[in-house]
C-alpha cells in the first residue's frame, strides 16, 4: 500500500509548492501527454531524467520514492508479461519502455498530488467554474485514498498479531492472505463513508446553493510562466515528434 502515498499532500516550503494549483494540473497534464507521447526508451528516460529534479525541488523525493517501491511488483509483471507474451519485433526493449512510461506518467502526477492539498484542489476547480459537488467530490477523494492507505496497514498489523502470515509462503498464499485485508478494509470503508454522509447532513450540505469562500486563488508572475512554460513544452514535444523526423540514437533499442 506504499504506493497510495504519491496521493497524499506533505506541505513543504518549496519552489513547486508556492506555485498556483491550476498551474501544477496544466503542468501535470502536459507531463502526463509528452509520456504518452513516445513509446522508445531514450526519450522516456530524458524526460524521466527531466522530472526528478523538480520531485527534489518539491522536496518529495522519499515519498516518491517509497510509492515507486511499492509499484516495483506491478513494473516488474509489466516487464515479464510483455517480455514474454508481446508480439512486437523487440519485446524486451518494448516492456523496458512501457515501464519507463508508468513510471514518467507517475511522477508527472505525483508533482500535482504531493504537492496540492485538498482544499486547494477544491477551491481551484470552483474557480475553474466546475460545479461544487464535484470539486467537493474531488477534494474528499484526495483526501480518502492515504486514509485508505493507513487503515490498510492498520488491519495489516491486527492480522499479524493474530497470527496470520502475509509476507510468507507461494505466491498463491500471499493472494490468499490478502482475503483478510479486503474484507475488513471494505467494511471500514463503508463506515467511514456513512460516518460521512450523516456529517454532511447534519451540516446541511446542499441547502444553499450561494456559498462564499475564505479565501480566493489569485495567479501571479511565475504562475502565468509555469502555465506557459508547460504549454509549450508540450507543444514542442509534440511538433518533434509527429513532424520532424527522429534521429537514429532516439530509437536506439536493447538486443534481445
Amino acid at each position: 500500500m506504499s504506493f497510495l502515498e504519491v496521493f497524499q499532500y506533505t506541505r513543504q516550503d518549496s519552489p513547486i509548492h508556492n506555485i498556483d494549483p491550476r498551474a501544477k494540473l496544466v503542468m501535470s497534464i502536459a507531463f502526463a501527454i509528452i509520456s504518452l507521447t513516445f513509446i522508445n526508451i531514450v526519450p522516456l528516460l530524458i524526460f524521466f531524467l527531466f522530472l526528478v529534479p523538480l520531485i527534489i525541488a518539491a522536496r518529495s523525493l522519499r515519498r516518491w520514492s517509497r510509492s515507486m517501491k511499492g509499484l516495483s511488483f506491478l513494473l516488474l509483471f509489466i516487464m515479464v508479461f510483455n517480455t514474454l507474451f508481446s508480439t512486437v519485433p523487440n519485446p524486451f526493449s518494448h516492456s523496458i519502455a512501457l515501464t519507463l512510461r508508468l513510471i514518467c506518467l507517475m511522477t508527472s502526477f505525483s508533482l500535482f498530488f504531493l504537492t496540492v492539498h485538498p482544499d486547494e484542489l477544491s477551491q481551484a476547480l470552483i474557480q475553474m467554474r466546475v460545479k461544487f459537488e464535484f470539486a467537493f467530490a474531488m477534494s474528499m477523494a484526495m483526501r480518502y485514498v492515504p486514509t485508505l492507505g493507513q487503515e490498510a496497514y492498520a488491519i495489516m498489523d491486527a492480522q499479524r498479531a493474530r497470527g496470520v502470515e502475509l509476507d510468507k509462503g507461494s505466491l498463491l498464499s500471499r493472494i490468499r492472505g490478502i482475503i483478510p485485508i479486503i474484507v475488513p478494509l471494505i467494511i471500514v470503508s463503508i463506515r467511514r463513508a456513512l460516518s460521512i454522509a450523516e456529517s454532511m447532513e447534519s451540516r446541511g450540505f446542499g441547502g444553499s446553493e450561494n456559498r462564499t469562500y475564505m479565501e480566493q486563488l489569485r495567479f501571479r508572475c511565475r504562475d502565468w510562466g509555469v502555465l506557459a512554460a508547460s504549454v509549450l513544452l508540450l507543444l514542442l514535444i509534440l511538433y518533434l515528434r509527429f513532424f520532424v523526423p527522429l534521429p537514429d540514437w532516439v530509437l536506439w533499442e536493447l538486443p534481445y
